[in-house]
């Protein structure tokens, strides 16, 4: 167990070394100074206050060692008065360097006083138990203390840290203030040149009324054209079904065409076989042979299908004009010309039956037996 001797011997050890880091730093090392005066600052007022709480009042209570009590706050009074001015001491200062020098040479003045003349009386006077007891609580409270000085300084750390995270945030809170700003600024001086470029066409375009006036016939050119445009795609369906139509005019035609084709060659050879049957039946006029004849053929008269040609053609007329679609235009021709065809070849067997019945007719009318 650490007797009282050991004690106070042993106490100005950790003070020592701080000194003697402290007094070898130089005026630029304002970080270090800081950090080595704090934990001085920290060392001695841990020293004082174990002292003036476990051993000066145990020291009150004998007659050999009270009048060492006075002395001993005495010291301790000295030795805050001076932690507090070099406190207040800027650390780059060369007077800083010359207060530490000043504070060393006390504090080790101190303890040598302790050794000759404080601890042997404090020894002598006090019992093994009363100085087990004072060794018990400084050991006990300088834990303690030590914990409370470790808090502390982890708090000041701690808040050393918000206070440099704070002040980074209104850095950049600052600069992004800034750019913002700067952007502003820029943007307010590019509006007030295109004012000032604007006002100026307008002032040029005002001095130049030709050019103004060209601008805006241009500009109603592109309008126009946009109109055009746009009226484009109902001109070119117009198109589409004018060019639809025409092939079905030109197929209607065909089909009048190949009708007066099978009615010129129907009346031609009705003619023909009508002086034939005449002849053989003794008729007086062509015509009444010529229906006499095709009245004894089975089917359609000649005339009814040039009619129904006819009729055809001018229906498929009126159905392309009022056709919605390619579709249905397509489908009016498709249904002329095959219908056409149809006619034509009914009239060509019509015209055949004709001569054949009627060269029967007439050879039935002449036998030669």
């Amino acid at each position: 167990m650490t007797t009282i001797r050991q004690l106070i011997e042993s106490s100005p050890k950790r003070a020592n070394e701080l000194f003697a880091r402290l007094v070898d730093t130089s005026e630029t090392a304002i970080k270090t100074r800081d950090r080595l005066f704090s934990q001085l600052k920290d060392e001695l007022e841990l020293q004082a206050r174990l002292e003036e709480q476990h051993l000066l009042p145990v020291l009150k209570k004998h007659k050999d060692t009270k009048g060492l009590v006075a002395d001993a706050l005495n010291d301790n009074r000295q030795t805050r008065e001076l932690l507090a001015e070099l406190e207040r001491t800027p650390k780059e200062s060369e007077a800083f360097g010359t207060k530490v020098a000043e504070l060393r040479k006390a504090f080790q003045q101190h303890v040598r006083d302790d050794k000759k003349d404080f601890l042997p009386v404090v020894v002598k006077a006090l019992s093994d138990e009363e100085a087990s007891a004072v060794v018990g609580k400084i050991e006990d409270g300088k834990a303690k203390l030590e914990a409370e000085q470790r808090a502390e300084a982890d708090e000041r750390r701690a808040d050393t840290r918000r206070q440099a995270d704070e002040a980074e945030r209104e850095k950049a809170g600052q600069a992004r203030a800034e750019q913002d700003e700067a952007a502003r600024a820029k943007a307010e001086k590019a509006e007030k040149a295109e004012t000032e470029r604007s006002r100026k066409e307008a002032a040029a375009a005002e001095a130049t009324p030709p050019a103004a006036a060209r601008k805006a016939d241009d500009a109603r050119k592109a309008d126009d054209g946009k109109g055009n445009r746009k009226e484009a795609p109902r001109q070119s369906e117009s198109r589409d079904k004018a060019e639809a139509e025409r092939p079905a005019a030109e197929l209607v035609d065909a089909g009048e065409k190949v009708a007066r084709m099978v009615m010129t060659a129907g009346a031609e050879g009705t003619r023909d076989l009508g002086k034939a049957l005449r002849v053989a039946s003794g008729a007086d006029q062509p015509q009444e042979a010529a229906a006499k004849a095709e009245s004894l053929v089975p089917g359609p008269s000649m005339m009814d299908l040039l009619g129904e040609q006819a009729r055809h053609a001018m229906q498929v007329t009126v159905a392309v004009s009022t056709a919605r679609s390619m579709n249905d235009i397509a489908r009016a021709q498709g249904d002329f010309l095959t219908g056409s065809f149809q006619r034509m070849t009914q009239l060509n067997a019509r015209y055949l039956s004709l001569l054949r019945d009627g060269m029967g007719f007439g050879a039935f009318l002449n036998p030669r037996h």
